[in-house]
């Protein structure tokens, strides 16, 4: 299990036990929808944070989506569009930001994933905090298996391995050698 793996089924575990706390402690003085969209909303900066210093361009790449989550967050009335929204925005960070690859495997990762993920949710009816909270981390379990369908060459802690394999390095520059040479 690589880093990203087990970092994400940890965060999972993390986010569902403090998004229902979280938003009850807020509900009181903002109110329930809300409190929940935005703590929903800090539960997907967090994440996506975590996304871009993984993919070492840092946390830039991802303010323009995560601000546009938000104002879909603090829009009144605005419910099952907040979600489908922060599904994209979270498949837009990902995919599009934060790691290569190709079109057609970033997409079909993300269907997968995101698609996925979310199926379990809705199957799963969340209705009570107790269900949340399993919804949430069964959301997350999913977002594992993306680090399993995108190739590790595509990942920079992968890449800057690669680089560091002083025989991996030694192999590169005997071909640039004969390469120049023939």
């Amino acid at each position: 299990m690589n880093r990203h793996v087990r970092t994400t089924l940890v965060y999972g575990l993390i986010s569902a036990l403090a998004v229902m706390p979280a938003a009850s402690l807020l509900a009181g003085s903002i109110g329930w929808p809300l409190a929940f969209k935005l703590v929903l909303w800090l539960d997907l900066f967090f994440y996506a944070v975590l996304l871009a210093r993984w993919s070492g361009k840092g946390v830039s790449v991802i303010l323009f989506p995560i601000a546009l989550l938000l104002g879909t967050a603090l829009w009144p009335g605005v419910y099952n569009g907040f979600f489908f929204l922060g599904l994209g925005i979270f498949s837009w960070i990902r995919s599009g930001s934060c790691f290569c690859g190709t079109p057609v495997r970033a997409v079909a990762a993300e269907v997968i994933t995101v698609g996925g993920g979310a199926g379990l949710v809705s199957l799963l009816g969340p209705g009570a905090s107790v269900t949340w909270a399993i919804s949430i981390w069964l959301f997350f379990l999913v977002q594992a298996l993306y680090f399993y369908m995108v190739p590790a060459s595509c990942r920079p802690d992968a890449v800057g391995s690669a680089a560091s394999d002083p025989f991996d390095q030694a192999h590169r520059q005997a071909l640039r050698v004969l390469e120049e040479a023939g």
